[in-house]
């Protein structure tokens, strides 16, 4: 997972006032039967905007970083728009007031929006907020995309297992992650299997820069040494590009030599 940045965009202007229209029909809905109604009437407004989601991402699940191995993928409401569940099972009225607000928007793979259905559960101790409420006061147990520090708190390892980032110890945090790889089924089999090769393609690149750069080290006339490492060094930038599937499994591989000479290619992406 990496952080998706929306700073600075939004939806064209006809398609938020759609929306705004939506929301007033919301607020003035008699009760939960008629707001659901108006929501599902109007699947098609938050469908509107996939592929404008999708150019966030580089096409990629804003969750697992696929591109094609998560399933098909959903525009899906981080916060649910008909009923949020706790952890043990209570059902809340939920965010309906986020229904058609492209903030509430992520875009995920089938596999992974079908199994977080509408589960939405908080810290213990944690007020859900009401319409109008403010969001910050929560806090949630999904990790979120758009979220820099949420996506600083899962990492992977060799086996293309989504595990908690090393460093992180924080009691609330470690559940978070846990819940979220669960939750998000993040140890779908085709989903690590592809990390596996990520990791393993990133792997093999870091090796061939290492032992290129100490033979141009020993000789720096071997034009074809620095060559070499040079490249290799590209093949790394690359992987950890933005739009580059996966990238963030190749940031993880690349942080786990624990050698600065490697680790000084993420200043570069």
């Amino acid at each position: 997972m990496r952080q998706i940045r929306t700073k600075g965009t939004q939806p064209d202007e006809a398609w938020l006032e759609k929306a705004a229209k939506l929301l007033d029909k919301l607020d003035k809905a008699a009760d939960k039967a008629e707001r659901d109604k108006v929501i599902d009437d109007n699947a098609k407004l938050w469908g509107d905007l996939k592929k404008w989601l999708l150019e966030l991402s580089h096409q990629k699940c804003w969750f697992s970083e696929a591109k094609d191995g998560f399933s098909h993928f959903h525009v899906e409401h981080f916060r649910p728009k008909k009923g949020a569940k706790d952890l043990d099972g209570t059902v809340h009225d939920a965010y309906w007031w986020l229904a058609f607000e492209w903030t509430n928007f992520r875009v995920c793979g089938s596999v992974g929006n079908s199994k977080k259905g509408i589960f939405f559960p908080l810290r213990d101790g944690s007020a859900r907020a009401g319409p109008g409420g403010d969001l910050r006061f929560e806090d949630a147990m999904l990790l979120d995309p758009m979220d820099s520090h949420d996506a600083s708190l899962l990492s992977f390892n060799v086996e293309g297992d989504a595990i908690v980032a090393p460093g992180v110890t924080d009691d609330w945090e470690v559940q978070r992650v846990e819940y979220s790889i669960e939750r998000m089924n993040l140890t779908f089999g085709p989903l690590s299997a592809k990390r596996k090769a990520v990791w393993a393609n990133c792997w093999a690149a870091i090796e061939e820069y290492l032992n290129e750069l100490a033979l141009y080290h020993q000789d720096k006339a071997n034009v074809i040494a620095k060559s070499s490492f040079k490249n290799a060094m590209g093949k790394l930038v690359t992987m950890i590009g933005e739009a580059e599937e996966f990238s963030s499994v190749a940031r993880a591989c690349i942080l786990a030599t624990g050698d600065p000479r490697v680790m000084s290619v993420l200043q570069a992406a």
